[in-house]
């Protein structure tokens, strides 16, 4: 792969990553009642956390 290529896609990815914390913060905020509470905190942390270690996975391979 492109190393240009790459770069932008673990920006793209960080960037989502971001979008899905702020994602579960709001959730918990405004108290949507869709599930547990829990539940949306332990799948966005996961999936967040997932998404960004994938983001900087890609960054550091040169």
């Amino acid at each position: 792969m492109n190393q240009n290529f790459k770069n932008k896609l673990a920006d793209y990815l960080l960037d989502i990553s971001k979008l899905v914390f702020a994602g579960v913060v709001l959730t918990t905020i405004l108290e949507f009642d869709m599930a547990s509470k829990w539940t949306i905190i332990t799948i966005g942390f996961y999936a967040s956390g997932m998404i960004a270690l994938f983001g900087f996975l890609l960054l550091e391979k040169k």
